[in-house]
């Protein structure tokens, strides 16, 4: 399960491939054998601790499935979520 939330937020961050391994250090061959379905290799720990330094607030979701938003931890779904309300500072 940690492998498809990793590849959920690879996909909701909207990074290309380059982008990514210029960003973690971890080749773009690499992400890209992991996001590839036909392939069942596992995750590793490397490639989950690069996600996650990347997008700190959804630590908690990747290893668990759990958010927790009063504490800045939240998932990509809450995120969308939580961008589509109205901001009710403005005005």
């Amino acid at each position: 399960m940690i492998k498809e939330r990793v590849i959920t937020v690879l996909k909701h961050s909207g990074l290309k491939l380059p982008q990514l391994e210029e960003q973690t250090g971890i080749s773009r061959y690499t992400w890209s054998n992991l996001k590839n379905p036909a392939k069942s290799r596992e995750i590793k720990a490397e490639e989950i601790e690069a996600v996650v330094a990347l997008y700190p607030q959804f630590a908690l979701w990747i290893v668990s499935g759990k958010i927790a938003p009063e504490a800045g931890q939240i998932s990509p779904d809450y995120e969308k979520a939580d961008s589509n309300l109205p901001n009710q500072n403005a005005g």
